[in-house]
């Protein structure tokens, strides 16, 4: 522990209490003087986890009033409102749904083409609700916009394209997507074939509403299959998007005298070029209300000076949670609050201390210091993904993400994880440097996406960022069985371990700030793949797919290192194949299926290689022992209903 260091001009309001430290042998955590910092934080951590607030789902009062808080704790601390904001809020929907029955109607002169709902044509909750009279249609290929010299890419299905006002037609996924996920991008899929792309591009060029149709590679076994209301996620674009079968496309295309849908996708793949075209003379009625539940992004910003004040640093953290149980709750059955103290209304302290620290220094920063507070995040990152697509601050120019998500149970090793430290080149030197250099015992991941949720690494709100290829950090110091569970209260936040982390984030900030040149974004590829518990990789466009992947149901402890020896684990969910087997929270994950498992990438690897239904062996490492566990999988979709 290094009290002398926090003692510094940047941080005037501890050295009251740091000049009265003593410093002993046998000093222990216990014994910590409390420092203003970490009254300041343990003030917010126990308004936003009092019962009053009833555990900040959205849509209630109490996440309101946890709204309300940090924004009057923005405004406190000297930042401004962002652009375009409602005040200090960003709001958008959530949980939406369709109300009442959908129409669409085509018609090409006096020859109308109808739609029915669920056969002909879906929405999809990942657009908004709307109504268009007249609107011209254009078929736009893929939607794809790929545009990157320094990738050699230069493809654009809206080039010479007047689409304002109008509905565009698209393809799912991307041209030669069965041949070359890759084409794009070295991801899969690549980051253009998405869902979230082909709705942000067609809202970009001024599209009223996006149709999207099956390729040939979304053809499960032949089948024309409209996705579920909700496979695409949700709640990111400002357009109506439908999803079209191919049969009902062929007769728009057929009435506009347009080739056939097969010809125009062959080109398309043949080439790798555009074939996009209006279709003369159609025009489309459409009609679909959805319904959502209000919440809001809380937003603040602090001005930079100078030539690099343009570019901007993010500093965010949701401040969403369970409410009482429910969907992600590991309390099976439970109503009672879920106060989520370290999940995340820890994280939420962290971002209005670094708000507090920053606004307060004398000399002006020379970027500009955005912070935000992200509803939704329980609901698959929902508010981050909307900020994203909708930035108040221009995305080309954010240089940086640092996310706090569960830093409040700093544990007697001083475990720190800090992931993404691989996202631009020589952030993994300057991030341990200063981490050991504050006393802690750090581990750090190159790859960007995270560990906050267990059940899946791209669990957090620094995601979304990544995935618009922005370097990011995430702050984490691993799950707990009080995870998801109403027992995570203010009594176990570890307050003098939270100010420690706020001054090592303050050092991290100040770096990434005042750097001189703008970091740029790197992708780990070698653990691109990589995920836990057979959840869905990141980026990928079918979570209804995904939900079908094998499921184990044993938590891994992130802060249980075990140098390659194996997975810790930290909990057990009730009744999982891992519960039923008689896998103990405390168990040493060593073997699965006849796959050593080393690290969560080994276990991710092992887990992806089965399927629901297999029977195998699980091999732990109990009390020095080692113990074969026989362990029929389940499936994602059984895993949720357990949680």
């Amino acid at each position: 522990m290094t009290f002398a260091k926090a003692i510094s001009p940047a941080r005037p309001w501890i050295i009251a209490g740091a000049l009265g430290a003593i410093v002993a042998a046998g000093w222990s955590r216990a014994d910590e003087m409390v420092s203003p910092a970490a009254e300041r934080m343990k003030a917010d951590v126990s308004f936003l986890a009092d019962d009053a607030q009833e555990g900040r789902a959205p849509g209630t009062k109490g996440i309101e009033a946890a709204a309300d808080h940090i924004a009057n704790e923005f405004k406190k601390a000297g930042l401004k409102p962002a652009p375009g904001a409602d005040g200090y809020f960003q709001p958008f929907g959530l949980d939406p749904k369709v109300v009442g029955t959908p129409k669409l109607v085509a018609k090409a002169g006096d020859k109308e083409v109808s739609a029915s709902y669920r056969e002909d044509f879906t929405p999809l909750a990942l657009g908004s609700g709307g109504d268009l009279s007249g609107a011209g249609i254009v078929f736009a290929g893929y939607g794809i916009t790929a545009k990157d010299e320094a990738k050699s890419l230069d493809y654009d299905d809206y080039k010479g394209l007047d689409v304002a006002g109008k509905a565009v037609l698209v393809l799912r996924r991307s041209p030669k997507y069965k041949d070359d996920p890759k084409l794009f991008g070295g991801s899969t899929p690549n980051g253009f074939a998405t869902f979230a792309h082909k709705a942000s591009n067609a809202a970009k060029h001024g599209a009223k509403a996006i149709l999207m149709v099956n390729d040939k590679a979304g053809l499960g076994d032949g089948k024309d299959v409209l996705l579920s209301f909700r496979a695409a996620g949700q709640g990111e674009a400002s357009i109506p998007f439908l999803m079209l079968t191919r049969s009902y496309v062929g007769k728009l295309l057929e009435a506009a005298g347009a080739p056939k849908l097969d010809e125009l996708e062959d080109k398309i793949n043949g080439e790798v070029r555009p074939a996009s075209r209006a279709l003369e003379g159609m025009t489309l009625d459409l009609a679909v209300e959805v319904e959502t539940i209000k919440t809001k992004n809380v937003v603040g910003v602090l001005e930079g000076s100078g030539p690099l004040s343009g570019e901007t640093v993010v500093v965010g953290a949701h401040y969403d949670h369970l409410g009482k149980g429910g969907m992600g709750s590991l309390a099976f059955g439970s109503r009672d609050i879920h106060n989520g103290a370290d999940d995340n209304a820890s994280g939420s302290a962290m971002v209005i201390e670094m708000a507090r620290r920053l606004a307060a220094r004398r000399d002006p920063l020379p970027r500009r210091v955005v912070f935000m507070a992200f509803s939704g995040e329980e609901r698959g990152l929902l508010g981050s993904a909307h900020y994203v697509e909708h930035p108040l601050i221009p995305l080309d120019k954010t240089v940086m993400m640092i996310n706090f998500d569960m830093v409040g149970r700093l544990d007697d090793k001083e475990s720190l994880m800090i992931y993404g430290t691989g996202t631009t080149a020589g952030l993994d030197a300057m991030v341990s440097a200063l981490a050991k250099d504050e006393g802690f015992n750090v581990r750090l991941f190159a790859d960007g996406r995270g560990g906050g949720d267990a059940r899946y690494f791209a669990a957090s709100d620094h995601f979304s960022f990544y995935r618009k290829d922005i370097p990011v950090l995430f702050l984490f110091t691993g799950i707990h069985p009080d995870y998801h569970r109403p027992s995570d209260d203010v009594e176990r936040i570890n307050f003098p371990g939270m100010a420690r982390i706020a001054d090592l984030g303050e050092l991290l900030l100040l770096d990434i700030v005042r750097r001189p040149r703008r970091p740029e974004f790197v992708k780990p590829e070698a653990v691109r793949d990589a995920h836990a518990d057979g959840a869905p990789a990141p980026g990928d466009e079918d979570p209804a797919a995904a939900r079908r992947a094998a499921y184990l149901g044993a938590v891994p402890d992130y802060g249980g290192a075990a140098d390659g020896e194996g997975v810790r684990l930290s909990a057990i969910t009730p009744g999982s194949p891992a519960d039923k087997a008689g896998m103990k929270k405390t168990d040493l994950l060593v073997r699965l299926g006849g796959i050593a498992v080393g690290d969560l990438e080994d276990y991710a690897a092992a887990l992806r290689k089965r399927k629901p239904g297999d029977s195998i062996e699980v091999v732990v490492r109990r009390e020095g022992k080692e113990t074969t566990l026989n362990v029929t999988l389940g499936s994602r979709a059984d895993g949720a209903k357990q949680k």
